[in-house]
């Protein structure tokens, strides 16, 4: 693009063709600011857009995550009365639905009356990446429901829709399509990858790695993570390794993730060796994500002070989530010096998690500090939100269940309180005892 805007600014005349390719060459480099501030020179020229110039700016809006310059767009298209043709408004469905505009990318999309296999996927990406898993599950049987067959986008979002609410039957199911009616490649690959290790089959998502022959960084980082968060740390650090023989060099994901594993393990002295090893023989300078997962993983093995050092060694501001995972550490070992240190760095920080707000609540009640309990409790009302209720969900036999805490709307609510209780009195009776100074005072 650099020789082809060099030619471009010497022309001495520069017609809408010439204008439209250089904005439509950006948006397909990944250079959608770019394209953007050439749109606006083109304006400054006299020059109106066509259809193909719009798709491009808003191909490049959706990149950039402009919203006001996408309503600019559109309303611009509807002044000059510019035919609302098909590819026109699917990229304004993609554009609204990347944005998080997903009201305005379905009122564009009911009003369609030629949607393709692109309009579709486009909407259930936009569904199922701002976490409505529900809407593009439903949004994908009623593709399929007007004889669209599904694509490859649409596909890996079903996937990540699954992975999301744990819809592990659905997630097989949409396993099976794939590999019917399409090539296992590595886009779809990772995401069953993912999808597996998020639905808790672990052993499913290694199965599926082992099937793609070209493996690139994304599905090894995928794999890693995979294994950590089931607490399978020295699995992960074996894969790391396997990579490594095979030429591919690891990248801050990839320690983010073998980092996070050594945490969910209890891995300190790996933890330790390997975030050494990453700055000294990778180059990879720590970013806040691995001082998190490093402190997380000090602070919950008990070397709360070590973690503390760590922290004060940055050579960046750390953050929220790193003084949270201290402070949790501190709140689980009873390091309250430190912790009413970390709670104080923290409320300076103005956090408006109610949950971190609870957290620093039983900090200092543990410690026995009754005024700094209430100072809290008052921050936390002045918030003016209420903490989000726990929930989790589960699948039985190829049904979705929900669970809300304090709700007793579950049609079988009866029988799990009967199980529960005879599960506890029989725990007991092995000689469990609650740990009742963890229960958030909440």
């Amino acid at each position: 693009m650099e020789k082809a805007l060099g030619v471009f600014e010497e022309m001495p005349n520069r017609d809408l063709v010439v204008w439209t390719t250089v904005i439509t060459g950006f948006v397909s480099v990944g250079k959608p600011a770019e394209a953007i501030d050439v749109y606006r020179k083109m304006r400054v020229d006299g020059l109106d857009g066509d259809e193909i110039v719009m798709v491009g700016l808003a191909q490049a809006c959706a990149g950039t995550g402009d919203t006001m310059m996408g309503l600019s767009v559109h309303g611009r298209m509807i002044r000059l009365g510019m035919r609302m043709g098909v590819l026109v408004e699917t990229s304004l469905v993609d554009m609204y639905a990347k944005n998080g505009l997903l009201g305005l990318a379905h009122f564009i999309f009911d009003r369609m009356k030629g949607k393709n296999i692109v309009t579709w996927s486009a909407l259930i990406s936009g569904y199922a990446h701002i976490g409505f898993a529900t809407e593009a599950l439903a949004m994908l049987v009623e593709m399929q429901d007007c004889r669209f067959e599904p694509d490859c986008v649409a596909l890996v979002s079903a996937l990540l829709a699954c992975s999301q609410i744990g819809f592990l039957k659905l997630g097989k199911s949409v396993h099976g399509f794939i590999v019917r009616r399409c090539d296992l490649e590595k886009i779809s690959g990772t995401a069953i990858i993912d999808m597996y290790s998020k639905c808790g089959s672990p052993a499913s998502a290694r199965a599926v790695f082992d099937r793609i022959s070209s493996r690139d960084l994304i599905s090894w980082n995928v794999i890693i993570a995979s294994y950590g968060v089931h607490g399978c740390g020295r699995e992960s650090l074996s894969l790391f390794l396997e990579m490594k023989e095979t030429g591919i060099q690891p990248d801050d994901a990839t320690f983010a993730s073998l980092l996070s594993a050594f945490s969910h393990s209890g891995l300190v002295n790996e933890g330790r060796y390997w975030f050494g090893l990453m700055v000294s023989e990778f180059g990879i300078e720590p970013e806040e994500k691995h001082y998190a997962c490093m402190v997380d993983l000090l602070a919950r093995a008990g070397h709360v002070d070590e973690a503390y050092e760590l922290i004060k060694s940055m050579v960046i501001e750390p953050g929220i989530a790193v003084w949270v995972a201290l402070l949790s550490g501190c709140h689980n070992h009873k390091k309250f010096k430190v912790g009413e240190i970390v709670a104080e760095k923290i409320l300076e920080l103005n956090p408006s998690d109610l949950g971190i707000h609870a957290l620093i609540s039983n900090v200092y009640a543990a410690a026995r500090k009754w005024d700094k309990v209430a100072e809290v409790r008052l921050a936390m009302r002045n918030l003016g939100t209420r903490k989000v209720p726990g929930c989790s969900s589960l699948e039985v036999n190829g049904k979705f269940h929900g669970f809300l805490m304090e709700d007793k709307n579950h049609p079988d609510y009866e029988k799990i309180m009967q199980m529960l209780e005879r599960l506890n009195c029989e725990t007991r009776k092995l000689g469990y005892v609650p740990r009742t100074e963890f229960v958030y005072h909440d």
